[in-house]
């Protein structure tokens, strides 16, 4: 039975959280970076965020709405939301949005995801995601995804996954359908096929964070939020996670980070209201 995920206090919601940490993931990175998806209202806030803290000079792409540099300060529904567009410097034809998520001629991705971040119905050890359907074979499902439509872009280069829901029907060992493609089945085999391009480094829970280990890829322990323990994370985790010796805490929402979250970004108080579960 699922449970709203809390952080063990009521000074911040869990929403709030995993967004100011996508955000501080940002740090350093001035290139364009891009949310989109219709289900998106987390990594675009921790996205803009990103832009008034830690990294001013970035560029931000509401694929969506097909528009740069939006100055919302009330979270719009998703990146589709006309509400998306507030202020923005630009908008592009859903052509040039499909175009921007490719490598240009010199194999630099112009539109880089990482701090937004993918997520899906079911996800592997590997970061594989699925946003089919559960069940089959296809099209016999038991019940239909989303569709695949943005996640061909996981294929392009390094890129970060965030999920609000942690149980072991989403974390799982083998994904039905592989919608878009983590380290594929671990090691070299992503580079082998795409390439030799990267691919998920961080994924994000209402419960932890994971990265990848540097030989198998396979999803590795990082840190886990305050409120919850190492044993609830194995618990609700349908596959065998890499778990370090020493696993710390997340760090908690800085009362600097909240103000800005609250009064530059989600003045609506989406976050607050957003319930994240576990189990």
């Amino acid at each position: 039975m699922s449970e709203i995920a809390t952080p063990g206090t009521d000074k911040y919601s869990t929403a709030e959280l995993l967004a100011i940490i996508i955000a501080r993931s940002c740090a350093g990175d001035d290139e364009v970076l891009g949310s989109g998806g219709a289900n998106q209202i987390i990594s675009l806030a921790a996205n803009r965020l990103a832009q008034l803290t830690v990294t001013p000079n970035m560029w931000l792409f509401c694929g969506g709405a097909g528009v740069y540099n939006a100055k919302f300060d009330t979270l719009p529904i998703g990146t589709w939301d006309p509400r998306a567009a507030y202020g923005a410097e630009c908008k592009i034809y859903l052509a040039d949005v499909v175009d921007n998520g490719t490598k240009g001629r010199r194999g630099k991705q112009r539109i880089r995801r990482g701090g937004s971040g993918f997520g899906g119905m079911q996800v592997d050890k590997y970061g594989n995601i699925n946003m089919i359907g559960i069940g089959g074979p296809y099209p016999d499902l038991k019940v239909r995804g989303p569709g695949t439509v943005g996640v061909l872009w996981m294929g392009t280069g390094p890129i970060n996954l965030y999920f609000e829901h942690h149980n072991k029907r989403t974390f799982v060992e083998q994904v039905d359908y592989r919608s878009g493609a983590g380290w594929m089945e671990g090691g070299n085999s992503r580079y082998e096929t795409l390439d030799g391009r990267e691919g998920p480094q961080l994924v994000w829970t209402p419960i932890c964070v994971c990265d990848f280990t540097e030989d198998e890829h396979r999803m590795r322990l990082v840190s886990v939020h305050p409120g919850h323990t190492v044993e609830e994370v194995v618990a609700n985790t349908g596959f065998e996670l890499v778990i370090p010796d020493h696993v710390p805490t997340t760090t908690a929402p800085t009362d600097w980070e909240l103000e800005m979250l609250r009064t530059r970004v989600d003045r609506g108080g989406m976050l607050r209201r957003r319930r994240l579960t576990v189990g």
